[in-house]
């Protein structure tokens, strides 16, 4: 197949980018052709929305990874998100979270799921900052985001404090651009943004990630930590619970939601108390082996879930 990527920065390192990114390198892997704007081409896949006007007669797929649900952005900051929604020939979800929005809003559309995936390869750790804080602590919990409100930082924080009670010589990894919550203590590090290898060599490292965050969708962070065997503990709202599955704990969020408007970047409070670790956790991450994730989107994208 000839399939042009739309709305893909391969220089940007957020979350559809990056997922961009390993989807061109196993696609291109498997013998499909990933070609430019003005190429002709079978498929082309936009990611949420277009910014450059669909091939004629290819195929319109749209990958989906959720819509603005705020009440004041919802039809505004959604208008070519629906447009290629109605338009399109199929649809892509990163998470059953995700279609459940937006067969809820908008209707039901002919799609699948396919969650994000990642090589699983396991790093070696040769940062001798990170050997050295490995050395140092018997449990090591890592976060991860370009933080805003609905990333729950405060509440992340405030988790590891409760488990450090009963693992006392533990410390926490903040990772991620424009922290909006800083705790001072000399256990818990703000490391901001750091490279992708560094990110991954953390998570080898880790014990754990503490992922709070309301009604995300299918977070490439997460599925980063997994595979490097690291267990997340995670809210049941939005998608993360989906990636997560048994490799970790998932929180029970106290106020359900319904897929209501609402703002985002205003989380209801999460009761964080009762969190017991297990002694040892397996992770199974067959279900984000990026090979087997672009083996179900050449699925998709031959019609072949029609």
């Amino acid at each position: 197949m000839r399939i042009h990527f739309s709305n893909v920065d391969l220089n940007s390192r957020t979350g559809p980018n990056t997922f961009g990114g390993r989807l061109k390198s196993s696609l291109e892997k498997k013998g499909h052709k990933i070609v430019g704007n003005n190429e002709v081409c079978d498929i082309f896949l936009a990611f949420i929305e277009p910014n450059s006007k669909p091939f004629p007669k290819s195929r319109l797929v749209q990958r989906l990874d959720g819509i603005w649900f705020k009440p004041e952005q919802f039809n505004t900051h959604n208008q070519l998100i629906k447009w290629t929604y109605d338009n399109s020939d199929f649809v892509i979800w990163q998470s059953n979270f995700d279609k459940a929005m937006t067969n809820f809003h908008w209707g039901e559309k002919n799609g699948v799921i396919i969650n994000n995936g990642i090589e699983l390869k396991e790093v070696d750790i040769d940062n001798p900052d990170i050997i050295e804080i490995r050395d140092k602590y018997d449990k090591i919990f890592v976060c991860s985001a370009n933080w805003h409100r609905q990333k729950r930082l405060k509440e992340n924080v405030e988790l590891f404090l409760n488990l450090r009670k009963r693992h006392s010589n533990s410390c926490l990894i903040v990772m991620g651009s424009n922290p909006d919550y800083v705790k001072s203590d000399p256990d818990i590090f703000y490391v901001g943004s750091i490279s992708h290898e560094d990110c991954l060599q953390l998570y080898s490292a880790a014990d754990w990630m503490i992922h709070l965050a309301w009604l995300d969708h299918c977070p490439n962070v997460v599925v980063e930590a997994m595979s490097q065997n690291c267990g997340v503990i995670c809210s049941d709202s939005g998608g993360t619970k989906e990636i997560v599955r048994n490799n970790g704990i998932v929180i029970t969020e106290q106020h359900p939601y319904n897929f209501e408007l609402a703002d985002y970047d205003s989380p209801p409070p999460i009761k964080i108390s009762g969190v017991n670790l297990p002694e040892s956790i397996k992770i199974n991450k067959n279900h984000i082996c990026i090979d087997s994730v672009a083996d179900r989107y050449i699925r998709a994208l031959e019609k072949k879930w029609d």
